[in-house]
This record gives C-alpha cells, structure tokens and sequence, in this order.
C-alpha cells in the first residue's frame, strides 16, 4: 500500500497551525508516521496541530497511543438543500457585488477578517485572489447600503456555498440569514435546482443557521482531532518559564 499524507502548512505563518490528512495509510504504520509528521511540522514552526483521517479503513480516534495524544476537536460536515420555489428569499437588506481586479485587495482584506476565527479556514494571498479573479462572478462583496460589509464565495459548478463571511461590526443583526438567503439566491439563477456547503461543528453559530435555513446533513466530510506528543503541554509550559 502506498502512504498518502496531506501536508497543509500555509497557516503556519499566520496562525501557527498546520493539518495533516491521511488519506491511505497501512495500520501498523499509522503510530509512527503520525509522530514522525507531527515532529517535522514542529520544526517548522507549527504550535498547534490538527489530524483527520480520509481513510476508512485507518480511522483516527480520541486517546492515547505511543508518544502521540489525540484530543477530538469538531467534525466537517457536509450540509445540502433544494432550491425549490418554495424557499425563503433574501429581504434586499444586502445585494452582491461580483470581484473585480481593482477591489481585489479590499476584498482579500476583508475576506481574512470575517473567517479569521473560523475552524479549519484558510487565509488567503494574492495566489488565491488570482484564482478568484480567474472565475467571474464566483465571488465577490455584499453591500449593506453602500458599504461593504462582508465576502461570499461560490463554486458555480457544483452548487457549493464555498464561504460566507461578515466582518466584526456586521455581526448580531441577522444578516449573516440574509447573507445566506442571497447567495441561495445567485445560485439558483444560475440554474441549480440545489446547493451545499461544508461547516464545522466548533462553528455553533454557522451550523445553527444552515439547521434553521433548511439544510441536513448528507455526511460527516472528515474528523478533526488535535494532536500532541505525549508531555508537550509540560514542555511547552517549561520552555516559557511557567
């Protein structure tokens, strides 16, 4: 069997985390691999680590084993619904602005704010604004008014609400709802008869909204779980002087 171990390292420079995904691993090598990527992503700079397994027949699970403690911390989630003609429609508090290359840096700012403190989010660079300005209309501002208030981003080939995002001073009006409602609505005008999303169950907040919208859950996507080394917390709390 040929070991497949995903690497996800761009957050390391701005959150300290990095994520490992194994998606083909023998069993009686799981132990050691694990360990072994943790300590390598360490060195790079990582403070905190997150593992999931694609594998259905290498599960990870919640516990100790060797010099590694797994800690369970959320699940992905994939969420769908139809987009029928009986749905709710969006109020016309908000209405979308498409991306253009002389809003990108605004919008690439105010993307990164609204999912800083989203699980599992990625922050973006000009690499991934490129590749939002390679897809026109995938994207782009929400505008309360006249002011931009949050980002949304889809995936106009499948249906997927890839992101949806308000920044700080947006949030606890309901417009995160309406937010949801408009681009249910874009899609639909593009001719999906229904959409989906992935959220996170350490997202409460986001995956309270998608239950109370009409979205169910067609499958756990992946398990997320932190990992240590067995006495890292202690060593970490010496090498800080506490």
């Amino acid at each position: 069997m040929e070991t497949q171990i995903q690497r996800v390292t761009r957050e390391i420079p701005h959150r300290g985390i990095a994520y490992l995904i194994f998606q083909r691993c023998p069993a009686e090598e799981q132990n050691e691999l694990l360990l072994r990527e943790i300590r390598a992503l360490k060195d790079q700079g990582a403070r905190e680590i997150y593992v999931a397994s694609t594998d259905p027949e290498v599960p990870f699970g919640e516990g100790e084993s060797g010099q590694v403690r797994l800690t369970h911390v959320h699940d992905m989630l994939e969420m769908e619904r139809a987009l029928g003609e009986a749905r709710t429609r969006h109020g016309g508090r908000l209405r979308a602005v498409p991306l253009t290359e002389a809003l990108g840096e605004q919008w690439l700012a105010l993307y990164n704010e609204a999912f800083a403190s989203v699980p599992n989010a990625a922050t973006y660079g000009q690499e991934e604004l490129a590749e939002q300005l390679a897809k026109p209309g995938s994207c782009g501002f929400v505008l309360e008014g006249e002011e931009p208030i949050g980002i949304y981003e889809l995936d106009l080939q499948s249906g997927e609400i890839e992101g949806i995002g308000l920044k700080k001073t947006a949030r606890g009006r309901g417009l995160g709802r309406e937010l949801l409602l408009l681009t249910m609505d874009l899609l639909a005008e593009r001719g999906h008869d229904g959409c989906w999303l992935l959220v996170s169950t350490a997202n409460p907040a986001a995956y309270r909204l998608y239950q109370e919208t009409g979205f169910s859950t067609r499958q756990i996507r992946s398990r997320w779980f932190r990992a240590e080394t067995t006495g890292q917390k202690d060593r970490d709390a010496e090498e800080d002087g506490k």
